[in-house]
């Protein structure tokens, strides 16, 4: 068996875990290689094309902190991606207070459900499908099941996404995926709206038209809204297209270092459940008690 996160530490006076495998599982189709290691934090360790070509940065099973996580690879943003102001998320009218992140106080960053292991449910030659059962804590107060599941066949990986809500109490509810891909050049989207932000990178205001498109493409971060279909190229020519449907509607676009590009699909706007806004452009759902919220994100690889 995997060894599992067991590892503790304190941060102030919050207790921080180490995440930990050293096994990993790989799924093979005629062009695709795609490696995953749950027990850390539900990761994609690494996509080949062909012999040579790294789709996303690759990296091995190792121990990591939870608060400094490995920039490679690609992670699941569950249950809400990105920050959520001041550590609280208004739910019903009402502010519920969450852990903030160390990186990003006063602020929450990313969800937690990449910072702990998750459970193998299905391994076979093509297919590699995992989950968490999460239990309320004070990261997130609120006790849900995620499941993600990958499918390789030629050229095209498919991951399906599926959240529940297992409390008694209504969920603010959404994913994303943190993709790190191992490109050098802007993605190129059909998006039609953005979402300006500030330094924080909270959202300001509403969502705009976009018209300088080229100019949106060389900030650092660029929040979407209503995209189809992202392009990314890769090492060797290789050209990555990520598709994706309702609900996930929006996209995170961000360079935090110029050796990758982050193209994250997700199905809401950053804090959205916080924002002054139109929930019905936010994307800011609410899940009852035993309802389930899923997606589907295709990654399709061409010379």
């Amino acid at each position: 068996m995997p060894e599992l996160a067991g590892v503790v530490r304190f941060w102030g006076t919050k207790m921080i875990r180490c995440l930990h495998s050293e096994q990993s599982y790989s799924i093979l189709s005629r062009d695709l290689r795609a490696t995953f290691s749950p027990e850390m934090g539900g990761r994609l360790l690494g996509l080949k094309y062909g012999d040579s070509v790294d789709i996303v940065v690759p990296f091995n099973p190792h121990r990591f902190d939870v608060l400094h996580w490995p920039r490679a690879g690609a992670y699941p943003l569950i249950p809400y991606h990105n920050r959520l102001a001041d550590a609280s998320v208004n739910v019903g009218g009402q502010a519920i207070s969450l852990q903030a992140h160390p990186a990003a106080k006063p602020n929450t960053l990313h969800g937690p459900s990449h910072s702990r292991p998750w459970r193998v449910l299905r391994h076979e030659t093509n297919r590699f499908a995992m989950e968490i059962n999460y239990n309320a804590d004070p990261d997130w107060p609120w006790c849900f099941h995620a499941s993600q599941e990958f499918l390789v066949k030629d050229n095209v990986l498919t991951l399906q996404v599926s959240l529940s809500n297992r409390d008694t109490r209504p969920m603010p509810a959404g994913f994303g995926w943190h993709p790190y891909f191992a490109s050098t050049h802007p993605a190129d989207t059909d998006a039609a709206f953005h979402w300006p932000h500030a330094h924080d990178y909270l959202p300001v205001g509403n969502r705009n038209v976009i018209t300088e498109r080229e100019a949106l493409e060389r900030q650092p971060t660029s929040y979407l809204d209503s995209w189809t279909q992202a392009t990314i190229t890769c090492a060797d020519g290789v050209r990555v297209t990520m598709t994706a449907a309702a609900p996930l509607d929006y996209l995170v676009v961000h360079r935090g270092d110029t050796a990758h590009i982050c193209v994250e699909p997700v199905t809401h706007i950053t804090n959205a459940w916080n924002l002054d806004a139109d929930k019905s452009s936010t994307g800011a759902r609410v899940l009852q008690p035993g309802d389930t919220l899923t997606g589907e994100i295709k990654i399709t690889v061409t010379l």
